[in-house]
């Protein structure tokens, strides 16, 4: 038993602790490896944090007498979920409602800037995710290759709390059946 080995899930930066990119982009192989610079930072995210929701459904064959005999595994899932408070962010706009849906007009020395979001029915394509994190020397990571982000729950407009934007990430499995990737960078002893 180690005190080291409990761990916290603080983001690595406040503004950077969750990062998306096109499904081509180099991925580490470690929790400490910097991102390549393609990964975009998606901003502040709720002081909820990320939740990881891994879901199962396991069905126990009987024999005749009924003991179980064998377990097997009718579905399976790992979703993503947490909220962006950065309601204004364009990077993070074009993921949650897809490139083609946001217009970004940036603002001029004369000219008021803008951003059109088209609210459409249609699914934005699927990107990979990375979760940095850490916990004082030790560093985590969560990798998801192949994620699709939907949006879920309601954008609330009022004067006392931000618009934040509920998203959730179903991670889809690779060739060998893994959905996502988890790292931990355990600090050098002494």
């Amino acid at each position: 038993m180690a005190i080291s080995a409990i761990m916290t899930g603080a983001p690595i930066t406040a503004t950077g602790g969750l990062c998306f990119a096109d499904q081509s982009v180099a991925f580490p192989d470690d929790a400490d490896t910097a991102l390549d610079a393609a990964w975009i930072r998606g901003g502040y995210i709720g002081e909820d944090g990320v939740t990881r929701t891994t879901d199962a459904s396991d069905e126990k064959i009987r024999a005749w007498g009924g003991d179980a005999v064998k377990i097997v595994r009718t579905e399976h899932s790992i979703t993503y979920t947490w909220q962006f408070l950065e309601s204004a962010n364009g990077d993070v706009l074009k993921l949650i409602h897809g490139e083609e849906n946001v217009t970004i007009t940036p603002p001029t020395s004369t000219v008021r800037g803008k951003i059109e979001i088209k609210q459409t029915a249609k699914i934005p394509p699927r990107k990979a995710f990375c979760l940095d994190m850490r916990d004082d020397e030790a560093s985590l990571r969560e990798l998801i290759k192949d994620g699709q982000i939907t949006t879920s729950g309601d954008a609330v407009f009022v004067h006392s709390d931000v618009i934040r934007y509920e998203v959730s990430v179903e991670a889809f499995p690779d060739a060998e059946g893994v959905k996502a990737v988890s790292l931990i960078g355990i600090p050098v002893t002494a």
